[in-house]
């Protein structure tokens, strides 16, 4: 019976699937009391903060890059 080993890209995609899942979870059952309240700032927040950890859990490549490109611009070099 051989072990194969892997480098662990499996288990770092699960996590942070679960873990983002989670965490989506969570801010849409906070958005959702935000609503109820008309606390429309926080609920604009919540979105805001949704969506960046929706583009982490889908796309963690492509936002790393993205998020990169704009300190770039932001900080120079």
């Amino acid at each position: 019976m051989q072990l194969a080993l892997t480098s662990g890209v499996e288990l770092k995609s699960w996590v942070i699937l679960i873990a983002g899942n989670i965490f989506l979870i969570v801010l849409a059952v906070r958005a959702i009391g935000h609503y109820a309240k008309r606390e429309w700032g926080e609920l604009l927040g919540h979105f805001l903060a949704g969506v960046v950890v929706a583009g982490f859990v889908f796309e963690s490549d492509v936002t790393i890059q993205m998020l990169k490109d704009i300190w770039t611009k932001v900080a120079g070099s």
